[in-house]
């Protein structure tokens, strides 16, 4: 097993060889361009139009019981399903199993004692719109620290430095058109809670895009400082923060509602994440669950019982309280999901971390 930076580099910098890497890692951005396609030429998906018999929402149960159900069954693959200290050394208490609980008890509370006014979907109160938005951020932040997770392992794979400046792009890359989205009439549409208020959304988009444009030229101009003394090597890593922003920057440009962008962003990160347990588990000499049908059968299954309630069920819900009660539970999973994955991929948490993704690539 390589163990030296020269070796790595002698190996391209690849986390586990040029075909497999490009292929889970790059590639599996053309599963989100597909998904985006599909989106932009079905009609809008809002409140007037959110129905069972929507395609795009199907799309959405489609891509929720295949893609992300199966993703976040992996984490408990890796985890919950072994009996090996070091897959199970950075998982948190009971506890975290409240996260269940705090979309459901928002919903009912909200529904008390708020007033209720246009939602995502439906009606709500103040405080479920806000607890929507915290979802949504959390949920964009996780994405991006698992692109942050894998850049970090490319550099760590081509013998180079922490890279704050790859860590720099990376970021304000990606929180660049998030940000943007939220001064959008689209996302005024949803009512939810603003940065700014709305009247002030034209000096405030044109402020964020004179800040962006000066950040981006910093960034550029600290690199070709740089390239005097260390020349860049481009590889991998660096194909990686052009696909993560690239891809963020198409995607809010182009879709108009929050549920959509969701599963289109997140189905790359879905793709990447299998691969990623597929080589820890080979580390270990063994495949997830034992036999790769059942890793997969409870994968769907588990999907089905997370996304039938939270995208069916909302649609069909006869009253906003218990929409937002299946709509709380279904991020509830979720937040359980993001603690969990914060806590297991860092290396001060699972010790042994890099050499078993080393030794499942081999």
């Amino acid at each position: 097993m390589p163990s030296s930076p020269r070796a790595y580099v002698a190996n391209g910098g690849w986390i586990v060889s040029r075909n497999q890497d490009l292929a889970w890692f790059h590639g599996s951005v053309l599963a989100g361009l597909a998904l985006l396609a599909c989106f932009y030429v079905l009609p809008g998906l809002n409140n007037a139009t959110y129905s069972v018999g929507n395609p795009a929402v199907l799309i959405v149960l489609a891509w929720g019981i295949v893609f992300d159900g199966t993703h976040v069954w992996a984490t408990y693959a890796r985890t919950y399903f072994v009996h090996d200290a070091t897959s199970r050394a950075g998982l948190p208490g009971p506890a975290c199993f409240l996260w269940l609980l705090v979309g459901p008890v928002a919903a009912v509370i909200d529904h008390l004692w708020f007033a209720q006014d246009t939602s995502l979907l439906g009606h709500a109160g103040l405080l479920f719109r806000y607890f929507l938005v915290f979802a949504f951020i959390w949920a964009y932040w996780h994405l991006i620290r698992q692109h942050y997770g894998l850049m970090r392992l490319y550099a760590r794979k081509s013998g180079e430095p922490a890279g704050r400046l790859d860590t720099a792009f990376l970021w304000v890359g990606s929180l660049y058109p998030y940000l943007r989205f939220s001064l959008s009439d689209a996302y005024a549409a949803t009512n939810l809670p603003n940065l700014v208020p709305i009247a002030l959304y034209p000096v405030a988009r044109t402020a964020l895009d004179a800040s962006f444009a000066v950040a981006a030229l910093v960034l550029v101009a600290i690199w070709l400082a740089r390239q005097r003394q260390r020349p860049t090597v481009f590889g991998p890593k660096h194909l990686l923060i052009a696909v993560v922003v690239g891809f963020n920057m198409l995607v809010f440009a182009t879709l108009d509602n929050l549920i959509t962008i969701t599963a289109t962003l997140t189905i790359f990160h879905n793709l990447q994440y299998h691969r990623i347990v597929w080589l820890y588990e080979r580390g270990h000499h063994r495949v997830p669950m034992g036999v790769v049908p059942l890793y997969f059968g409870l994968g769907l299954l588990f999907g089905l019982l997370w996304y039938g309630p939270r995208i069916l069920g909302a649609a069909i819900a006869p009253s906003d309280l218990e929409r937002n009660v299946l709509l709380g539970l279904g991020w509830g999973v979720a937040f359980h999901h993001y603690a969990i994955d914060a806590r297991i991929w860092r290396i001060r948490r699972t010790p042994g971390l890099t050499q078993l993704l080393d030794a499942g690539a081999h």
